[in-house]
């Protein structure tokens, strides 16, 4: 039985009848506006503009970031999507326009405390001074739920959006050249780094030390992450986003101990979008920031806004390392 309500059949004398060519015409003029008003198919991208999650914790306290040495930083309020977050980011120079950095630092508290100023071991410095030492503006944003900025604790989703609006920030300072901005981080820092290079076409390029490619490998720190199911895990998965990269990206990750599991299924992932990987041996998940930072930001200072992103190489990468170990 026909699923559509039964009709009379209405007969059409032949004088009203259309001729071929009509029809043809016709046909194919349907089909041609079917194709054009076919909705794009549904994208990590596309569906996390309406997505919610369910998945959030509240923080038990909001206390505000500790004051930074003026001399190194200011504490700033940058807009995000549910409100004002807190900020470190270097002062306002005169002079030439200059690139900058936002910085995504490792861990599940994404807050800001005095790691940004404090000296640290060569063997672990999270800190990313290297790149205000070379020169560049850096910013190192905290996000939602953390300090006493608005908001859950969303662990890899909102904090996304996040990022993008720091980034967003700093290239409305006076004193950044906004064709050369680029977000890093590191470990989990550098996996919510990873995602927002996807959604912020204005960056010249990002580079992420030891990034995962599936956030449930966080769950022994984070049991929310353990009950992440379906849509609630894949929304928060690098691996659903990087083929739509189109900002070069580079993930970089110490050979001797880390995250190197990560690469073979980003790779796969991306599917020839521009995301390289660069193993680093001698070097570990952590010791591998120091030299290699160092090297990075030398070479962002000196790179021109009308060149191609920079890439590091196997041998630089390499000879940075050995000489930590002279």
């Amino acid at each position: 039985m026909s699923r559509t309500r039964d009709v009379p059949l209405l007969r059409i004398p032949n004088t009203m009848m259309p001729s071929r060519s009509v029809l043809l015409s016709s046909l194919l003029a349907c089909l041609f506006v079917g194709a054009c008003s076919k909705p794009a198919p549904p994208t990590s991208v596309n569906l996390r503009k309406t997505f919610r999650t369910q998945l959030k914790v509240e923080p038990t306290q909001r206390i505000p970031a500790p004051m930074p040495p003026k001399e190194l930083f200011e504490l700033v309020r940058y807009p995000s999507p549910l409100g004002s977050n807190a900020a470190y980011v270097t002062p306002v120079r005169e002079g030439a326009k200059r690139p900058a950095v936002v910085w995504i630092h490792g861990g599940m508290d994404f807050g800001l405390d005095d790691f940004a100023w404090t000296p640290s071991p060569r063997s672990n410095d999270q800190s990313a001074r290297a790149f205000r030492e070379a020169g560049l503006v850096l910013m190192l944003p905290s996000l939602r739920g953390s300090d006493d900025n608005p908001g859950a604790r969303e662990y890899f989703l909102g904090e996304v959006d996040d990022v993008v609006a720091a980034i967003d920030f700093v290239a409305q300072r006076p004193d950044v050249d906004p064709a050369r901005i680029y977000v890093a981080g590191h470990s989990t820092g550098g996996t919510v780094a990873l995602m927002a290079a996807v959604l912020s076409p204005r960056l010249k390029g990002a580079y992420v030390f030891g990034p995962v490619h599936d956030v449930s490998e966080y769950a022994a720190y984070v049991p929310l992450l353990g009950q992440a199911r379906g849509s609630e895990l894949w929304m928060r998965n690098p691996v659903s986003y990087v083929e739509h990269l189109r900002v070069p990206t580079q993930v970089i990750e110490g050979s001797d101990h880390g995250n190197m599991d990560a690469f073979e299924p980003l790779r796969v992932a991306a599917k020839g979008a521009p995301l390289s990987f660069l193993a680093v041996p001698g070097a570990t998940h952590f010791s591998v920031l120091a030299p290699v930072t160092e090297l990075l930001a030398k070479r962002l200072m000196e790179a021109k806004a009308d060149a191609p992103a920079v890439v590091l190489t196997d041998a630089e990468a390499r000879q940075a390392v050995a000489a930590e170990a002279e």
